[in-house]
């Protein structure tokens, strides 16, 4: 199960690294455009992270070689950057960055707090289809972040993002999710975005990422044989959206991830 964090200095550290992840997205969106490579995309993201004192939470986690994950189009989740790899004009970008404070106890273990958070974006002109799905995509992660208040079943954060997919006949990626966020990247709860009759509870202090993945075809995907990037079966289009949280005693969630300016 997540961790329970219960101390303010551990609550800070998770609010900075969610800022710093959130910070990361800002600067991307302002170069994200034709004739970008994903590689750009991937240094800046790593400068800003490391300029901060923070740590590229993906950078060599189960030995994945870069700091962002960049999936274009038809790529789902876990694209890797690459120099050749170059943005197009009508192409849809998902950008998933993890940042991380390290902090050391009183028993000298290393204690990570990350912040974790994912967006998609158009570039330059694409079609109207295209653009509802990025959409709906992101007010599905809205809908999700409302019901995810202290005593919340999985069911009921998944319930409103299933909905909003089916409303639109869009796949929703059975395969990937949310999941908790203690000392390490990913723990328990894993946080579906369809309905499984779930009965586990939200408890205060946790911290969670929801991720909504939704495609514009149907609910397949495979892994390529790079073995990391997820790709749809049917190379529709895919959009995901990310926002860690920490759930709080009353009331709504605190969003760490929120990006300047965003509007929720």
């Amino acid at each position: 199960m997540s961790l329970i964090v219960n101390t303010e200095e551990e609550k800070d550290l998770f609010r900075r690294a969610g800022k710093l992840a959130g910070e990361v997205h800002h600067e991307l969106s302002k170069i994200v455009a034709p004739g970008i490579t994903t590689w750009e995309l991937d240094e800046l993201a790593e400068k800003i992270i490391r300029d901060a004192g923070g740590i590229p939470t993906f950078k060599g986690y189960r030995g994945f070689p870069c700091t962002l994950c960049v999936s274009i189009n038809e790529e789902v989740v876990h694209g890797i950057p690459s120099k050749h790899k170059v943005l197009k004009e009508g192409d849809v970008i998902s950008l998933d960055v993890g940042a991380t404070f390290r902090k050391e106890s009183s028993n000298g273990k290393k204690l990570d707090y990350i912040g974790d958070t994912a967006i998609t974006l158009p570039v330059g002109k694409v079609s109207d289809r295209v653009l509802k799905l990025i959409e709906d995509t992101k007010i599905s992660l809205y809908a999700g972040i409302r019901a995810a208040i202290s005593g919340a079943t999985l069911d009921e954060i998944a319930g409103p993002i299933e909905d909003i997919a089916k409303a639109n006949s869009y796949g929703i990626v059975r395969e990937y999710g949310g999941h908790g966020i203690g000392y390490s990247y990913h723990e328990e709860p894993f946080i579906l975005n369809y309905r499984t009759g779930s009965k586990t509870r939200l408890k205060p202090g946790m911290v969670i990422a929801i991720e909504p993945m939704f495609n514009l075809g149907g609910d397949r995907v495979k892994v390529k044989k790079d073995k990391w990037t997820v790709v749809t079966e049917d190379y529709k289009p895919s959009a995901h959206f990310e926002h860690s949280l920490l759930i709080m005693e009353d009331g709504a969630p605190e969003i760490l991830t929120r990006r300047p300016g965003e509007e929720i």
